[in-house]
């Protein structure tokens, strides 16, 4: 009875330090993700010279898991998607609190998503080949 004891005791153990080390890489997963964010946020700041707030960021426009952004915010002062949107792509390494600038694209405003054919003025690496033709 002991050594059945000991066994369920010792796999219970296994199990318990494989969820914390599963929770413990999660965690710095997403710590890594959230300061992306806040520097792909600044980057954007930085370039427009607007210091808004209510910024769309979108992690799957450029590929799933590839750690490339692109951030769209207003060019303008208003509520958020109600006036002209510059959407920039962002990606590469932190590097002072920000990451470079590859290019962007604008959108029309009232534009509930960054639709293809509704981009202009496409400009940079990354805006080649993202706007209609």
């Amino acid at each position: 009875m002991s050594r059945v004891r000991l066994i369920e005791t010792t796999l219970l153990v296994l199990a318990g330090m494989l969820l914390a080390l599963a929770t413990i890489a999660d965690v710095h997963r997403q710590v890594h993700i959230n300061q992306r964010l806040i520097a792909d946020e600044r980057a954007w700041r930085a370039y427009t010279g607007h210091d808004y707030h209510n910024l769309a960021i979108d992690q799957r426009l450029l590929g799933e898991g590839g750690e490339r952004e692109v951030v769209c915010g207003n060019t303008a002062p208003g509520a958020p998607q109600s006036r002209t949107q510059i959407c920039l792509a962002i990606w590469g390494p932190v590097v002072n609190g920000r990451r470079a600038v590859h290019g962007g694209w604008y959108l029309p405003p009232k534009l509930e998503q960054d639709v293809r054919g509704r981009r202009y003025g496409c400009f940079g690496q990354a805006g080649e080949g993202r706007c209609p033709r």
